[in-house]
């Protein structure tokens, strides 16, 4: 029952209970009067304060429901001044919800920032099976269409969504090796459980994935590299052991057979050094081990030494080499690590061009950049072999590069050398047109 419906009754039956006292004579007529004045005014009070009071509930319920539906932030309660103890009392309240999601709001900002600066895709699922948090990574990653709260059956990357499944039906950690558009991921499903007076209770689980396709690919090369090192030295090794055989064998055998096998083993052990070497030259290369000297080197000084060095294996080819160069053009660099990574380049041109045919080498530069240009008129290359040159053991044509004592591992040393100096080097070539090797230096 409302209170005004309750005060209205009381008034009423009070009101009878006076007038039936007047007619049996209990009351007399001023009494009557005066009473019935006295209950009216009481009454008005009372029905005035019932309905302020109601007001201020009213007031006092809205006031609550906007706190807890949070619309009144950064707002002082102020209405209900009657009562001053509520209002302070709400006020602190409202204070402390606003600090709160404040907090919340800072922490969910920290969390943001922190997971999407890192590069590795990132999802969180509450033991609902609901998706609590996704960093930009994996949405980008995989092309995820999700959102917040979505339970993670609507992931439709089914190796994604296969391993999270598993992972929920142990709650247990969990790495596998995935393959997602191309690329390997480290998957990782680390359960989350909280720890209440020694009590764990499953809480969900935190899904990392590890982008490891560069790892996966260095330990191909790593593979491919012991098979192509091994396959190189076991053609030396197998001449040397034969030829050693054959000295063993107990006949007598002529000077001329034994200087014939001799000069086999001192031609293959020669050719095995040289493979060991190079192998020794890239792998310190490659990890930082050799210590590279930058001067400033004059470009034209420079080639004209590594032409020196290579002029009597031109001649002997009747080659005919071509030098343009720009005046007193300088690169910063190792002198003696370029000296190598240039003549590795022009030997290559002149094993690969045939005889009495031209090899040209022009230095010139633009507004960025100093450009070495290597130019012959050889056997050139395909497509296919213009991407696999600076691998190691790679070779356009095995015999002739077996012909001429080549290891295989030339370009792949220019390529270190070069990294480490920050040049680029481009190639053009065509097949029986000739090969250019373009070099750019930062100036």
């Amino acid at each position: 029952m409302k209170p005004t419906r309750a005060l209205n009754i009381s008034f009423i039956l009070t009101v009878s209970v006076i007038v039936i006292s007047y007619f049996i004579d209990i009351l007399d007529l001023q009494s009557l009067l005066l009473t019935l004045g006295l209950l009216i005014l009481f009454y008005l009070l009372s029905l005035f304060n019932l309905l302020k009071l109601s007001k201020d509930y009213k007031q006092m319920n809205e006031t609550i429901e906007n706190i807890i539906n949070d619309k009144l932030k950064a707002k002082i309660i102020s209405k209900f001044v009657a009562y001053r103890e509520l209002n302070a009392n709400l006020n602190r309240l409202v204070k402390k919800i606003e600090k709160m999601t404040l907090k919340k709001e800072e922490d969910q900002l920290t969390i943001q920032i922190l997971t999407n600066n890192i590069t590795s895709p990132i999802i969180y699922i509450d033991r609902d099976g609901r998706i609590r948090y996704v960093n930009n990574q994996f949405l980008n990653s995989f092309e995820a269409n999700i959102e917040i709260n979505e339970i993670y059956e609507k992931l439709r990357i089914k190796k994604i969504y296969k391993f999270i499944d598993d992972a929920f039906i142990f709650e247990t950690k969990d790495v596998k090796i995935i393959m997602i558009n191309d690329r390997y991921y480290q998957a990782n499903a680390i359960p989350i459980n909280n720890n209440e007076n020694n009590h764990f209770s499953f809480l969900g689980i935190l899904f990392i994935f590890h982008d490891i396709t560069e790892l996966k690919k260095y330990e191909k090369l790593q593979r491919e590299f012991l098979a192509d090192a091994s396959h190189e030295l076991k053609t030396p090794i197998s001449a040397i052991k034969g030829a050693s055989e054959i000295l063993l064998n107990g006949e007598n055998h002529s000077a001329e057979t034994v200087r014939e096998f001799l000069s086999i083993i001192e031609s293959e052990n020669a050719r095995m050094e040289r493979i060991v070497n190079d192998l020794l030259l890239i792998s310190r290369l490659e990890n930082d081990k050799v210590i590279f000297k930058f001067e400033m080197i004059n470009l034209e000084s420079l080639i004209n030494e590594v032409c020196k060095i290579l002029q009597i294996k031109l001649e002997s080819k009747k080659q005919i080499l071509h030098l343009h160069f720009e005046k007193d053009l300088f690169i910063k660099g190792d002198y003696e690590r370029l000296k190598h990574a240039f003549l590795n380049l022009l030997s290559n041109a002149i094993n690969y061009t045939d005889d009495e045919k031209s090899i040209t080498i022009r230095t010139y530069q633009d507004q960025e950049n100093v450009m070495v240009s290597i130019k012959d008129e050889g056997i050139g290359m395909d497509e296919e072999s213009l991407s696999h040159i600076f691998e190691r053991f790679y070779r356009v044509d095995k015999a002739r590069s077996r012909a001429t004592g080549g290891t295989g591992l030339g370009l792949a040393i220019v390529k270190s050398t070069l990294d480490i100096h920050k040049a680029k080097i481009v190639v053009n070539s065509k097949i029986d047109e000739g090969t250019e090797f373009i070099i750019y230096f930062n100036k």
